[in-house]
């Protein structure tokens, strides 16, 4: 009767024990999900969010941690959002999520890119059209992770337009070049076009330091099926918002070959002496930039 009974006791705790009963502490929840993760109210910091596990595991949440990618950053919470501080700008780091109860830690999620989106005014000063300036406002996507930016898109006034008029706008919603701007950090020249091709100035080819700026085609009529028109920023991608250096602003161009940005065959264009060689075509020439988170 005795082994009977203790062979029963036996049997009952090895099941206690593969039910996740007394003798387990059960099952870690699942990885988060839907987790984004973009920059903070500074480029040192980066706002997590995501959504619990589909499964909990076999106990309440009772915190998330967030982990860099690569390692060296982390911060932890009981929800979303998480704020995450770097220490220094963010950039070139992913951020994944993991959830943790009385049974542990589970899996963590994917890391996600930091991705943000910005708006951007650059104004041309244009001494023989005052008081018009040229002016490009813009919207962008910076992935810091990849330091990479998309999607530049936006409108150039034409400072030729009339006195007394409302300023005419010309849409550029191509973005077709993105390249580095040399200076030794990480700060990129990006580039919005008219059409989908960055053909501008003769005799073809994108080639902002063109100091003739005729229109692309000369000596054929002027099309407007050909007339480019082009503004580039420089974004640097570990502070986009960081007030840019004088050789950073040098670097800042635009062109209008459109019919409202023309002068006969010479297109509307704002350059400096010092980033290309020479000032724009009527002297115009980029006094700042401006980029605000969205």
């Amino acid at each position: 009767m005795k082994s009977w009974f203790a062979a029963s006791v036996l049997t009952a705790m090895a099941s206690l024990v593969a039910c996740g009963g007394s003798g387990d502490s059960g099952a870690v929840p699942g990885a988060p999900t839907a987790v984004a993760a973009a920059l903070g109210a500074t480029s040192g910091a980066v706002v997590v969010t995501f959504s619990p596990p589909v499964d909990a595991g076999s106990g309440p949440i009772t915190g998330y941690t967030v982990t860099s990618t690569p390692a060296g950053v982390t911060a932890s919470g009981v929800a979303a959002p998480i704020t995450v501080s770097c220490g220094g700008p963010c950039a070139g780091r992913a951020f994944s999520v993991s959830a943790t109860s009385a049974a542990g830690t589970g899996a963590a999620s994917a890391p996600a890119h930091v991705v943000t989106a910005f708006d951007v005014v650059e104004t041309f000063l244009e001494p023989m059209t005052q008081p018009n300036d040229s002016i490009f406002t813009g919207t962008f996507t910076l992935d810091s992770t990849t330091r990479t930016v998309s999607n530049l898109q936006g409108s150039l006034t034409q400072s030729m337009t009339m006195p007394g008029q409302p300023m005419t706008t010309v849409g550029l919603t191509h973005q077709l070049s993105a390249v580095s701007d040399g200076l030794g950090g990480n700060g990129l020249l990006v580039t919005t076009f008219l059409l989908g091709s960055v053909d501008t100035f003769y005799p073809g080819g994108f080639d902002p330091h063109d100091a003739n700026a005729v229109y692309f085609g000369f000596p054929d009529p002027w099309s407007a099926a050909t007339a480019n028109a082009y503004a580039r920023i420089l974004v640097d991608t570990d502070d986009p918002t960081a007030t840019l250096s004088q050789a950073q602003r040098d670097l800042l161009a635009y062109a209008d070959c459109t019919a409202g940005g023309m002068m006969g065959s010479v297109c509307m264009t704002g350059t400096t002496v010092a980033g290309y060689g020479h000032v724009g075509s009527m002297a115009g020439y980029p006094v700042s930039q401006v980029v605000t988170r969205q």
